[in-house]
């Protein structure tokens, strides 16, 4: 089918390309206008103009996302032929919206997982950091208006996206929702590929540089609480190794002192970049280390393969969606430090053409993840689920939608 479908991307964050929560939806959104189909969005901002403004009060005293985005829609459903929505967005039935189109809810890391892992944080690293009481009682009551939104949105919906595999287990053994799910993993443009591949520097530069590069914020979940530890370890076999943080959010200052550190020689910390200067600053290093608790799945572990370095990550779900392709030995047991920077100095003591030979396989997995491929993919399921929705309806419905939906 060639006929021009209109797409409402809707998330509940900035439209921002150097963020990773609304990245697969912008890219998805610039590959479908490519296909020729028309994509608008509603997000944070537009919900909120106020939000553009830094405050720490506003968030805590504003309406729910959910019921600006519900007002969105029920005054624009007839504009739409499809919605995709990340989930929790709009934990309303399709009758309540008034919409009479393909409504999905997108995964980009499963709530479900993410509480699973939130929980997890907080038993093994009990945090002392209380705040003030009123901020912490609407915080806490934020979450109970607002956890249920989730597993509504998912059941509302008429068909599921997510990332990775894991999540389509617990989407159909545990929710029992699995008949509307699909897996469609992020990835990369030709372009950005072919940018990351032009800045890979000779391998004997990158095994005389030593560097260990991270990409992500600076998180007990993204394994911050584990780097002090991988960090000595390396360092007690490779001494002259450093190490590369990029986009922590946080200050140098911060971050040294979770590593318990007094000064930066070893350590570069770049707590922001542009997404256009990673593959400029990847181009140097020697090899990856993600030690992330939890994944939707992993744009920093796509980004290290894409600029040819070998990388070494916990076993969860997302990382393993590219890993498991490259080598068995990159997936570490979650945890288990040892075991991680043990194989981060082997990948750092590699002699220059068992390096090269790597390298290249990284760079060849990374080129399985094609946004164009992914995007393609992605509208066709999207027609066969409005072929689904056809044959569900009346004739007269279905003759009425067959010329606005291409049924």
């Amino acid at each position: 089918m060639t006929r021009q479908l209109s797409i409402l991307m809707l998330l509940h964050m900035p439209w921002d390309e150097n963020l990773g929560g609304p990245r697969p939806q912008m890219e998805l959104a610039a590959e479908f206008r490519k296909l020729g189909h028309r994509v608008e969005k509603f997000d944070l901002f537009d919900a909120f103009p106020s939000a553009k403004k830094k405050s720490r009060i506003l968030p805590l005293i504003r309406s729910s996302f959910a019921n600006r985005a519900k007002a969105f829609v029920q005054r624009n459903a007839d504009r739409f032929d499809i919605i995709d929505a990340q989930q929790g967005n709009l934990p309303f039935s399709k009758d309540d919206l008034g919409f009479k189109g393909l409504m999905v809810a997108r995964s980009v890391g499963l709530y479900a997982f993410h509480e699973q892992c939130v929980q997890f944080v907080k038993t093994k690293w009990p945090s002392n950091e209380k705040g003030k009481a009123i901020v912490r009682i609407i915080r806490s009551w934020h979450k109970r208006r607002e956890s249920p939104y989730p597993q509504n949105s998912l059941e509302n919906c008429d068909l599921i996206n997510v990332p990775n595999r894991d999540e389509l287990i617990y989407i159909r053994d545990v929710l029992g929702l699995g008949g509307k799910c699909k897996v469609f993993p992020f990835g990369l443009t030709p372009e950005q590929q072919n940018e990351f591949a032009s800045e890979i520097c000779p391998a004997r530069e990158r095994l005389n540089n030593k560097i260990v590069a991270f990409i992500g914020s600076w998180s007990p979940t993204k394994g911050a609480k584990d780097w002090a530890e991988i960090l000595l370890r390396i360092k007690s076999k490779v001494p002259d190794a450093r190490f590369l943080f990029l986009g922590t959010g946080l200050s140098a200052d911060k971050v040294l002192g979770d590593l318990n550190l007094s000064c930066s020689d070893c350590v570069d910390i770049i707590p922001q970049y542009k997404n256009t200067e990673l593959p400029n600053l990847l181009g140097p290093a020697t090899v990856g280390v993600f030690p992330s608790y939890i994944e939707g799945f992993g744009f920093a572990v796509l980004e290290k393969l894409a600029a040819g370095l070998p990388t070494v990550a916990y076993d969860v779900a997302g990382p393993r969606e590219m890993l498991r392709r490259l080598d068995t030995q990159s997936l570490i047991p979650v945890g288990d430090i040892e075991r991680l920077s043990n194989q981060a100095v082997e990948l750092l003591k590699l002699d220059s053409s068992s390096y090269i030979n790597l390298s290249r396989k990284c760079v060849e997995v990374a080129r399985m993840f094609s946004w164009p491929e992914i995007a393609r993919a992605t509208i066709d399921a999207y027609y066969d689920a409005f072929r689904g929705l056809c044959a569900n309806r009346f004739m007269g419905t279905v003759e009425e939608h067959s010329l606005s939906l291409g049924c």
